[in-house]
Parts: C-alpha cells; structure tokens; sequence
C-alpha cells in the first residue's frame, strides 16, 4: 500500500510540473556588442561614503557601465565587479564586495548639452583617428526631441565659441568636422569650463544644463573654483577624460555638481561614451549601485582623521575582456 501510494504522489507532482513549475532559464544570455568599432567603457555617477570608523570605511560606488554606442550593459552580477588589493599609509588591505544592484533611470528630462572639446597639440598623438569627433558626431544624432546642443572647443590660450544652443545637429556635425587636423597649442582647461558654465547658464532654458568636457590634458588653474561655480549657476559637469588626464579633478567636478565622470584609456572608448551620454542627460540611464567596505584589524587607526584613497575597479564583462575606471574616495 505504502508503495502505491508513493507512484501516485510522483505522478502528481510529475504532472504538475509539465503544466505549472516553472523553469529554470539558467544565467541570462550573454549580448556581445554591436560592430561599431567602439570598445566598452563606464561612467562614475556618485562616490558616496556610507560609514566610517576608525579601523572601517564603508562606501557606495554608482556607475553606469556602456556595452557600446548604443546598449548601456544591463547583464552584470555581483561577481563582474572587483576592486584590487591595495597598500594605504604603509598598510595592505582589501575591499569586500557588500552589494550591486541595478537601479533603473528616472523620469526624462530635456537637457541643454555644451561640448567643449580639447583640440590642444597633445590630441594629435592621443587621438589620431580623430574618434572624439567621430564621437561627438554620434551624440549629436541621438539628441532627440526637446533637447539642445552647443560646441566650442579650446586650445593654445583660450575657447572658441563654434556654434550657440541649437536643435539644429546637421549645422552642428558640420562644424565638428572642421575641427579634424586643427589641433595645436596649450590646454587652457578650467579657464574655458568656468566661461561655457557661465554662457549656458545665461543661454539654457532647460531643466537639465550641462557642460560636456572632453580632454586629454591636465588644465592648470583651480579646478575647485570651476566646481564651486557649476554648482552656484546649477549646471552639471560631464567630464570625459582620455589618457594621462588628472582624473581625480575630473572626478571630484562631475560627482559635486551632480553630473558624471567618464575615462577612456584607449580613444575607442570615447565612441560608446558618447553614444550613451544622451541617457545620462536626461537622467533615463539604468545604472549600477555597488557598496564596498574596507577594514584593517592590525591598523585600528587607519582611518582617523580624513584623508582621500585613490584607485579603480575593475569590470569584468559576460562577452569576454575587462576595464579599468579610476575612482577616489574623501573621508573626513
């Protein structure tokens, strides 16, 4: 009897799975990017300190991660995020992933978008086939409706003003184009941001105003003042560096004034940069959260006081191959 029953209780639950378990699918399928000649890259949205003693530092890293030009990458786990080891006031000590989680974009808003782009001597070696500009060109095209752009560009001593807000981007592609093999001269950085924040401070009617740096170069000059003033006009930075750029100004400008911080170590990067930095704008990007704690038991003052840490996190892509994004964190 025993027996019977159990052959009816494995038919009845046999039965119910073909018509009501529900599957296993197994790990989300892996979406290579498109043929775009881009190469993935990320953007540091916040770098948020959550905790801290003086033996523990808890933060939250927010990042959105870009595919290509066109596919912010939505497919990382937990396991895709690292950040290295690192030695710190003579100290080793490592970082414990606590969380990532994916955090969907807000409502859209319109943006007024300033390209200001870096067209010193040093391009011509950092960027020789000339991707900003095909970049900045694939920008200009997913502008969308409701939405304005405007270009300058800097080098030697000062800016030019190329072309004022506009919905017009044919106007504007045309004008980017013109800037192919006239690079030369200085990098006169936060002297040009500090003006274009003022010009589309006095020139945007739209709830987002932004200033769209792109540089390859160190600026000198005080990037605090040019940070103090966005957030005093409300205009958000978006930095893009390329190379041995001074990334952790870069950083500190973009995370203060509620904007983002992007790095390309090779120019490919700038091509899925661009093409995504539209979402970022108008505040529709999807994007990660990712919380980290960092302790040390034998230094139980390692973190006393304030100080800075500076370093980069790695992500590990489903399609194969990995980045590098710097960061840097203040404690006080």
């Amino acid at each position: 009897m025993k027996t019977n029953i159990k052959f009816i209780l494995t038919g009845v639950l046999l039965l119910g799975c073909l018509f009501g378990c529900k599957k296993d699918n197994g790990p989300a399928p892996i979406i290579d990017p498109i043929d775009d000649n881009s190469l993935p890259s990320a953007a540091i949205l916040r770098v948020v300190v959550l905790e801290k003693t003086n033996d523990r530092l808890k933060f939250r890293l927010d990042l959105a991660v870009f595919r290509d030009s066109e596919n912010i990458e939505d497919n990382l786990k937990s396991e895709n995020f690292s950040i290295d080891s690192l030695t710190f006031r003579g100290n080793d000590f490592g970082f414990s992933h606590n969380l990532s989680k994916l955090i969907n974009g807000t409502a859209k808003k319109n943006y007024s978008a300033l390209m200001l782009m870096d067209q010193s001597g040093s391009i011509s070696s950092t960027d020789r086939e000339n991707y900003r500009l095909d970049a900045a060109k694939i920008f200009c095209n997913n502008l969308g409706t409701g939405n304005d752009v405007a270009l300058w560009s800097f080098s030697g001593s000062t800016h030019n003003e190329l072309v004022a807000f506009t919905t017009d981007t044919a106007m504007v592609i045309q004008e980017i184009e013109k800037l192919r093999g006239k690079e030369g001269g200085g990098t006169p950085l936060y002297q040009s941001q500090y003006e274009a924040i003022s010009y589309t401070k006095s020139n945007s009617a739209k709830p987002n105003k932004a200033v769209l740096t792109f540089t390859d170069g160190q600026g000198s000059g005080s990037s605090d003042n040019v940070a103090s003033h966005a957030l005093s006009q409300d205009v958000s930075l978006y930095n893009v560096g390329l190379g041995d750029v001074n990334t952790v100004h870069l950083q500190q400008q973009a995370v203060a004034t509620g904007g983002a911080f992007m790095y390309a170590k090779d120019a490919r990067q700038l091509i899925s940069i661009f093409g995504n930095l539209g979402k970022l704008l108008s505040n529709t990007a999807i994007y990660y959260q990712t919380e980290w704690t960092i302790s040390h038991t034998d230094s139980p003052n390692l973190f006393q006081g304030s100080g800075d840490i500076t370093h980069e996190i790695t992500i590990r892509f489903p399609f194969g191959g990995e980045i590098q994004v710097p960061f840097r964190i203040s404690y006080e």
